[in-house]
């Protein structure tokens, strides 16, 4: 395994979280008219680039050696479309680039879909949102509470073990226990969990809850952790101090083995933006070994989403 140090310095990663997009290429409406929604996550983004592309990023990204990126999906109104045109442009790429594209297990046309997916090769995951915050109607991104226990909804996930994706599911931790039982009744797909479980209750009492679901879900050999859009837990003005327990607790229950970090940029721009956040990041994990460190930062993204 190599050192998670190049020659010239620099931190070798695979940002296990990056949003490219072309709002003239694919619409994205959130982008176009703010939007309640993502106002609640992230506040006033109106500073958001409505362009933003691979030489944007390797800029934003200059203090790292970057080995590789995992392009998420950016809430388009079509997402094969979106796919499509991210496939084109990381086919001719500098940094290998592997996708994830948006699904709704409850969608009629699912199967459909996933065989489009299936035939564009840098396409290795997909994703649904189903975050459901009982006590802000603002922080609400799928289309009823309880879609995780739903019977069709159930159906349309299990559909995924005739592919070879894995699966991101976006939730809060209020949801933990529900994705429990979806990751145990599916132990062929391999799940991503993303935004470290999503705490959003921050207090002493709900860090314990939050590590409490965590224990059980580590124990899902066929689930990840992935570490990424800081902003959106802790606020835009986050400490490490603030974050460090979260990140070390989560890496704790599920090794380096099975844990990634991301940058969520360019959303992260709102914040302190990329240096800053892997500054943070090495921090926290610094008392890791070198072979671990590069689990973290680069070798687990680079197997867990095929990254060629």
């Amino acid at each position: 395994m190599t050192s998670p140090l190049v020659p010239s310095g620099r931190t070798a990663i695979v940002d296990g979280h990056v949003h490219l997009f072309d709002n003239k290429a694919n619409v994205h409406p959130f982008l176009d008219r703010p939007d309640d929604t993502f106002v609640a996550l992230v506040g006033d983004y109106s500073t958001l680039p409505r362009l933003y592309q691979l030489d944007a990023y390797l800029t934003d990204s200059r203090t790292r050696d970057v080995r590789g990126i995992i392009w998420h999906e950016f809430l388009s109104t079509d997402p094969i479309k979106e796919v499509q045109w991210g496939n084109v442009q990381a086919a001719s790429s500098s940094v290998p680039q592997a996708i994830v594209g948006l699904v709704d297990f409850l969608d009629p046309r699912l199967e459909e879909r996933l065989d489009i997916f299936h035939s564009l090769p840098r396409v290795t995951a997909v994703r649904e949102h189903l975050g459901w915050d009982a006590t802000n109607p603002r922080r609400r991104f799928a289309k009823r509470p309880d879609l995780l226990r739903d019977p069709a909804w159930r159906r349309g996930l299990a559909s995924l073990r005739r592919y070879d994706f894995c699966c991101g599911l976006e939730v809060f931790a209020s949801q933990l226990c529900d994705l429990l039982e979806i990751v145990r009744l599916n132990p062929g797909i391999r799940f991503t969990l993303p935004v470290l479980g999503w705490p959003l209750d921050l207090t002493p009492a709900g860090f314990e809850q939050w590590r409490r679901d965590l224990s059980r879900l580590s124990a899902c050999e066929n689930l990840c952790a992935s570490i990424s859009a800081i902003e959106c837990i802790f606020g835009m003005n986050w400490t490490v101090d603030q974050v460090r327990p979260w990140v070390l607790s989560l890496i704790d229950l599920f090794s380096p083995n099975r844990c990634m970090f991301g940058s969520h940029l360019p959303i992260d721009k709102l914040s302190f933006g990329f240096e800053r956040l892997y500054d943070a990041y090495e921090q926290i994990i610094a008392d890791f070994s070198p072979d671990e460190q590069d689990q973290m930062l680069r070798a687990v993204a680079t197997d867990w989403f095929r990254l060629q």
